[in-house]
C-alpha cells in the first residue's frame, strides 16, 4: 500500500491535448529559432516554452487571468503536457515580462503569421478564402496616448500604417465599444481567419478608436503575402460592410485581390438606389429563409457581380426595429413640442428657423400640421379702457405643430432593410446565388474566434497589464491560443470525416461535428499520479476519450496512455 507521501497527484485534463498539438506543430522550437534566449537571461525557460505555458493558461478555462500564469501551474503536470522540465518557481512576473518584451521587439504580427501559416502547412491545408474583421477589448487602466507616433510627418506615418512589422505603440483610448463598456478605455484587434479551418492567419492590435474601413485598407496590403500558400494563387478576401469603401475596392482591384463582401447599403447612395430599383424584381429561392438574384454592375469604378438578397429573418427584425424606433421618436418629439408650448420667439424668422430645425429631427415621423401664431405681448397692470395704438404694441410668436408616424416612409425602410447586397469583383466566375451567399456567410468563422477570446472563462476580454508593449504581446499570445484551439478542432473533425466516425454529443446523439469545447469537458477529469520512483500513472480516461485519442494519433495517445 503506497503512502500519501509516495504519491504526487497532478491535473492533466484537456491540456494534454493542447500540449500535444503544441509539440506536434513545433511551436516552441519555431519561436526559439526566431527569438533565441540571450546569454544574459537567467531564466530556466526559453521564450518558446514561456509562450506555450501562457497558451495553456489561456485555454485552461479557470477564469484565472493570464498574468497569474505562475499560480495556474501549481498542480499541473507540465512535463506530460509539453515534454519539458518545469518547476513552478521558474515562471514569475520577470520571466513573463522579458518574453513579452522580446516578442514585441521581434514584431508581433509577422511572428504570429509565421506561426499560424506553419500550423496550416502542418495540417496539409492551403488557403482558399480568408475572412476579415475587428473587435474591441476593454482595458482596466488609464488612457495611453502616444502623440509622438501621431505627430510624425505624413510620409512616415503612412509607412508605419502599411508596414505592420515595425513595432509601434498603440493608443489605448475611448472608442466605439463592442463590449458595451463605453465608460472604459479600449484597444482594437484586427484579424484575418482561414475560412476552412478557422485558424487566424493575421492579427494586429490597433488604437482604441481605429476606424474599421481604414484598418481594413491596411490589412488588404498584407493579404497579398498569403497568395503563395493557396492552391493556385487564387484566394478570396471576405469581410463585412466596413471593407466596402471606394478606396478599399480600388486598392483590391489594383492588387488583383478577389473579394466577397457586403455592400455598405446604409452609407452608400448607389446601393440604396440599387435596392429601390430592384426590390420588386422576381427573386429565386436560395434557401428556406433567403431569396436572391445576381446582377452585373459597375460601382466604385470596378466591374462587380452583385447578389441582391431578401431575408425573411431580416424582414422580421426590421419590422420590429422600425416600429420601436418610430414610437421612441414620437415620444421624444412630443416632449419637445411641450417645450414649444412654453416658448415664445421675438420675431417670425426665428420661429420659422426653429420649425425647420424641428422638421430635420423627424425621421420616422411627419408633421401633420404646423402654424406660427402671432400674439400681442400683454403689458403689466390693468387692461386699458382704450385700445393702444399699433405703434405701442409688441408681438411674440409661438410654434404650433402636430405630428404623426410616417407610415409610408416606415414601410419603405422596413422593406429596404429586409434586403442586402453581397458583392464580388470575380466577374469571370458564373456565380450561383447560393454559392455567393455561402461564401459571404463564412464570415462567422472570424466572429466565432472573437467570441472565444471574449469568453469570460478565457479571461482575455479585459486587459490588466500596463506596459503598452506587453499589452500588445498579450494580444498575440491570446490569439495564438485561439489558433491552436481552431487547429485542434479542425484536426479532430477532419479525422472523424475521413474515418466516417461518429461520437455521441452532450445529449447522446451521434455526430461527426463534435465541438472541441465538449472534447475538453470529456478530458477534464483526467489526472496523473507520479510515484516516488518517477513512474507516471494516468486515471479517469474514459472510453469516449480513448476513441478521440485514436482519431488524433500516437502523439496524443502517448500523453494519456
Amino acid at each position: 500500500m503506497l503512502t500519501k507521501e509516495q504519491l504526487t497527484p497532478y491535473n492533466l485534463g484537456h491540456l494534454g491535448l493542447v500540449g500535444a498539438y503544441i509539440q506536434e506543430a513545433g511551436i516552441i522550437e519555431k519561436i526559439d529559432s526566431l527569438i533565441p534566449k540571450k546569454s544574459n537571461n537567467p531564466s530556466h525557460l526559453t521564450h518558446g516554452q514561456v509562450v506555450a505555458l501562457m497558451v495553456l493558461n489561456g485555454v485552461g478555462y479557470t477564469t484565472r487571468p493570464l498574468y497569474m500564469t505562475h499560480n495556474f501551474f501549481e498542480a499541473k503536470d507540465v512535463e506530460a503536457m509539453l515534454g519539458i522540465q518545469f518547476e513552478t518557481e521558474w515562471l514569475n512576473d520577470d520571466v513573463l515580462g522579458r518574453t513579452m518584451d522580446e516578442l514585441y521587439n521581434y514584431g508581433l504580427t509577422p511572428l504570429f503569421s509565421e506561426l499560424s501559416l506553419n500550423m496550416l502547412k502542418g495540417l496539409g491545408r492551403k488557403i482558399g478564402s480568408v475572412n476579415i474583421d475587428s473587435t474591441s477589448f476593454h482595458y482596466h487602466g488609464r488612457q495611453q496616448k502616444y502623440t509622438d507616433d501621431n505627430s510624425q510627418d505624413d510620409d512616415k506615418k503612412k509607412e508605419n500604417e502599411v508596414d505592420s512589422s515595425l513595432p509601434h505603440k498603440i493608443n489605448v483610448t475611448y472608442g466605439y465599444s463592442r463590449d458595451a463598456h463605453p465608460e472604459l478605455v479600449q484597444l482594437m484587434e484586427q484579424m484575418m481567419v482561414d475560412n476552412a479551418t478557422g485558424i487566424p492567419l493575421y492579427m494586429e492590435p490597433e488604437n482604441g478608436n481605429t476606424n474599421d474601413t481604414q484598418a481594413f485598407g491596411r490589412m488588404v496590403k498584407v493579404f497579398k503575402s498569403f497568395k503563395e500558400y493557396t492552391y493556385d494563387g487564387y484566394i478570396y478576401l471576405c469581410g463585412d460592410s466596413a471593407l466596402y469603401s471606394e478606396g478599399n475596392i480600388a486598392g483590391m482591384q489594383e492588387s488583383g485581390i478577389k473579394f466577397v463582401t457586403r455592400v455598405a447599403d446604409g452609407k452608400l447612395k448607389s446601393a440604396q438606389l440599387f435596392i429601390e430599383a430592384h426590390r420588386d424584381d422576381e427573386l429565386e429561392p436560395i434557401d428556406e429563409v433567403n431569396q436572391g438574384k445576381t446582377y452585373l454592375v459597375e460601382d466604385c469604378g470596378v466591374q462587380q457581380v452583385w447578389l441582391l438578397v431578401h431575408s425573411n429573418a431580416a424582414e422580421a427584425r426590421s419590422n420590429h426595429s422600425v416600429d420601436s424606433a418610430a414610437e421612441k421618436e414620437k415620444i421624444a418629439l412630443n416632449k419637445k413640442l411641450k417645450e414649444y408650448g412654453k416658448t415664445y420667439f421675438s420675431c417670425e424668422p426665428d420661429a420659422e428657423k426653429e420649425m425647420k430645425k424641428f422638421s430635420d429631427m423627424c425621421r420616422y415621423c411627419k408633421i401633420a400640421s404646423s402654424s406660427i401664431v402671432k400674439e400681442e405681448v400683454p403689458k403689466k397692470g390693468r387692461k386699458p379702457k382704450v385700445e393702444r395704438p399699433e405703434s405701442e404694441k409688441t408681438y411674440r410668436y409661438k410654434i404650433c405643430i402636430t405630428i404623426d408616424i410616417d407610415e409610408e416612409y416606415c414601410n419603405v425602410v422596413k422593406k429596404n432593410r429586409s434586403y442586402f447586397i453581397v458583392a464580388t469583383n470575380d466577374v469571370k466566375r458564373e456565380w450561383q446565388p447560393d454559392e455567393l451567399l455561402k461564401q459571404y456567410k463564412s464570415q462567422n468563422k472570424v466572429e466565432r474566434g472573437f467570441r472565444f477570446l471574449k469568453d469570460p472563462e478565457f479571461f482575455a476580454d479585459s486587459i490588466f497589464v500596463s506596459k503598452n508593449e506587453r499589452i500588445q504581446a498579450l494580444f498575440m499570445i491570446m490569439t495564438l491560443g485561439l489558433a491552436i484551439f481552431s487547429a485542434l478542432d479542425w484536426k479532430l473533425r477532419n479525422a472523424m470525416k475521413e474515418g466516417n466516425v461518429k461520437i455521441k454529443n452532450q445529449i447522446g446523439k451521434l455526430t461527426d461535428r463534435i465541438t472541441m469545447r465538449y472534447v475538453f469537458q470529456i478530458f477534464n477529469p483526467v489526472i496523473t499520479v507520479i510515484l516516488e520512483s518517477g513512474e507516471r500513472l494516468i486515471y479517469h480516461v474514459s472510453p469516449k476519450a480513448h476513441q478521440i485519442l485514436d482519431l488524433l494519433g500516437s502523439k496524443y495517445r502517448s500523453i494519456y496512455i
